[in-house]
């Protein structure tokens, strides 16, 4: 069915550019939560809050320590259940943010431009410092361009973030096998529709900016998020440790035994307890 979808695309998009843009607009655009994350509530919340019209905050009252949880596109802040039963109550108090379009019932379209006002907002309704702030995939790009604007942040972690949107778009419109005219315009669109240029959206580039201790973790078998994204964030963040994974791919290493050890130790301790690779000892993939 893909392949047959992908030669329609081929041809719509070389007869009708501009409407084969504005599809793949909306496929960009159009969470896809999983059924299976649909009402699951094994580690409920003990209450939550909204964060502006669309979002939500889910919050566990625990230790002293807050940690603030993004989840990525498509994804659903069960994903980190495990990661919080991990780092344990007795030291942490926990909020997990709910994103516009990512709720248990479809409301309406998203895009990296909401995660990032979203967390915005979520820090301003939590009020007091955060500790802790952890990401994945597009909430680790989100968390990233909102730790280059502040200071009060000591320490992150980013799970498999993109760091250059145009290859993201693009990546799209080669899965798509758009044309070149539907190509560059779905590239124009959403940059409108996101309302943030490509390149203040350079996640690596906002790196030095960044003052928090950073660790990274990216599986090189990673299929929706090149490896790469994260090395060229790590190259330019003062203070970061990437740890690489393998076999994980993009997902799966949420739940990760050996992950999930790495971060509670970076959160517990406070410090890079990751011993920081050299250049031989990271493997890019071809």
């Amino acid at each position: 069915m893909m392949r047959l979808f992908q030669i329609l695309m081929a041809l719509f998009s070389r007869i009708l550019p501009g409407r084969a843009s504005d599809l793949a607009l909306q496929l960009m655009t159009g969470p896809r939560l999983p059924q299976a994350w649909r009402g699951r509530a094994g580690f409920a919340p003990d209450r939550q809050v909204p964060v502006g019209e669309r979002a939500r905050l889910n919050i566990w009252s625990g230790g002293p320590q807050r940690v603030l949880l993004v989840h990525g596109w498509s994804g659903h802040w069960t994903q980190f259940e495990t990661m919080m039963k991990a780092l344990g109550r007795d030291d942490f108090s926990f909020y997990a943010l709910q994103m516009p379009g990512h709720g248990s019932e479809a409301d309406g379209a998203s895009h990296v431009g909401e995660f990032i006002a979203t967390l915005r907002r979520a820090l301003d309704v939590i009020g007091e410092p955060v500790e802790v702030l952890i990401g994945h995939s597009m909430g680790a790009a989100a968390a990233a361009y909102v730790l280059s604007e502040r200071e009060d942040i000591s320490r992150a972690v980013l799970i498999a973030p993109p760091t250059d949107f145009r290859g993201v778009v693009g990546r799209m419109a080669s899965m798509l096998k758009l044309g070149k005219r539907a190509r560059q315009q779905l590239q124009d669109k959403m940059a409108a529709r996101v309302g943030i240029s490509y390149d203040a959206l350079d996640i690596a580039r906002r790196g030095e900016r960044i003052d928090a201790r950073l660790l990274l973790v990216h599986d090189t078998d990673d299929r929706e998020v090149p490896f790469t994204d994260s090395l060229r964030l790590y190259r330019s963040v003062p203070a970061a440790t990437l740890h690489q994974t393998v076999g994980k791919g993009h997902r799966r290493v949420l739940a990760d035994k050996e992950v999930l050890e790495w971060v509670a130790g970076f959160a517990r301790e406070g410090v890079l307890s990751v011993p920081t690779p050299d250049a031989g000892q990271i493997r890019v993939p071809a």
